[in-house]
């Protein structure tokens, strides 16, 4: 697996230095692989995960607003997050929307967050007021 120069930390670790204490093992970063169109990249030695933006048209938004950091910040750990839940509760992987679901609530009510702006192009009607469910639930 090559070494990014442009990588950035999401998922559980990047969540960690933000003050979640939530507990995870892989360690995920947002790259963007020229010559690579799959959406998800697994380095197995490393246990790492690497979310494609020439992968998606969504994961590609997120790249380009984040690929001058070296860690997401809270506003695109949240759109990932509620992308991310809904692919999970679709999939029936219910213990990783369940992980996602906590997550999108710990952004929201620690950063104040109150929607998501990308994800929402890439949500059905009913995807988006679950999702927006989900983060009102914390400013109640």
């Amino acid at each position: 697996m090559a070494d990014f120069k442009k990588k950035v930390l999401i998922g559980g670790k990047a969540l960690n230095v933000y003050g979640s204490n939530r507990l995870t093992d892989d360690t995920d970063y947002l790259v963007f692989i020229k010559d690579n169109q799959q959406p998800f990249v697994k380095d197995e030695h490393k246990n790492i995960d690497y979310v494609n933006g020439n992968g998606h048209n969504f994961f590609n938004e997120i790249y380009e607003r984040e690929k001058n950091n070296q860690i997401a910040s809270p506003e695109s750990l949240l759109e990932l997050k509620a992308y991310g839940y809904i692919q999970h509760r679709l999939n029936g992987n219910t213990k990783k929307a369940i992980e996602y679901e906590f997550d999108m609530k710990y952004l929201a009510l620690e950063f104040n967050l109150t929607e998501v702006k990308i994800a929402k192009k890439y949500l059905s009607k009913s995807e988006l007021s679950e999702v927006t469910d989900i983060i009102k639930s914390v400013h109640r």
